[in-house]
């Protein structure tokens, strides 16, 4: 911890695990392994998402993320949410024809009845500007990451040093361990030595989030491959205290960890 700071008390009531789409998109790390199909889920009401992006994304994942919809269907009681994609394409066709037609229709997330990605980000932003388009009284809705319901944008009252254990070695880049830590933190900072470290097992970070409950006990990576096998990574809170501890008198963040001394 800083130097002055006051440890504040680890929370026992964390999320089991959470799961995060690997970085990259590469194939499942060496050490990843199968797990139970009954292991996957966690029960009890749906949880909303904390997303802390307030880091630069890789060119291309951005490009991605910019391409990207989330289609909502109301009224909840539309017979075509049971089947949104010939509804979704006949939208386009009836009320915006001169748009490309190209786009594709892909699986829900945050609560949707289907995302949509464009080919390009201009596309995505030209269908958003032609809302609403409510057709045969339904009304088809799209929203850009981080604007759908389940998401909230909350403050960072608190910092936590977090080791996390058995880390692949595939997703150990700066980028990828912003990726994978982002639905429980901004990573502030990321021990160099776990770059260097021979074995690396262990990535140590400091993160910045609102409360440090939000942490999980696992870190789970998943490749994006149906009954694929899972990066299961350990998280453990070594310390946790009140950012303004970290916060110099200009408002600069001050580091907790150093470059390693190289061997003389």
């Amino acid at each position: 911890m800083p130097e002055g700071a006051t440890a504040l008390e680890i929370p026992s009531d964390r999320p089991v695990f959470l799961t995060s789409l690997s970085y990259g998109g590469g194939p499942p790390a060496a050490t990843a392994v199968f797990l139970p199909r009954e292991t996957l889920t966690v029960t009890g009401p749906p949880a909303t998402i904390s997303v802390y992006v307030n880091f630069v994304l890789d060119p291309e994942l951005e490009h991605y993320w910019r391409r990207l919809a989330y289609a909502y269907i109301t009224p909840p009681e539309a017979p075509c949410r049971a089947d949104p994609g010939p509804f979704i394409r006949r939208v386009f066709r009836t009320l915006a024809l001169d748009l490309p037609q190209n786009f594709e229709l892909l699986p829900p997330e945050h609560g949707a009845d289907m995302a949509v990605r464009f080919r390009t980000p201009d596309f995505r932003e030209a269908a958003l500007l032609r809302q609403p388009f409510v057709l045969d009284g339904v009304t088809v809705k799209l929203l850009r990451d981080g604007e759908t319901p389940d998401t909230i944008w909350v403050s960072s009252d608190y910092l936590v040093h977090a080791a996390l254990r058995d880390y692949p070695v595939e997703q150990r880049t700066e980028e990828g361990i912003r990726w994978n830590c982002c639905r429980f933190g901004y990573v502030r900072e990321i021990d160099p030595a776990c770059f260097a470290a021979p074995d690396l097992a262990t990535v140590r970070v400091v993160l910045e989030l609102e409360h440090p409950r939000e942490i999980p006990h696992e870190l789970r990576i998943d490749y994006n491959e149906d009954d694929g096998p899972t990066s299961v990574v350990p998280v453990e809170i070594v310390s946790v205290w009140h950012h303004s501890h970290s916060y110099d008198a200009n408002g600069q963040y001050v580091p907790l960890f150093h470059p390693p001394v190289a061997a003389a």
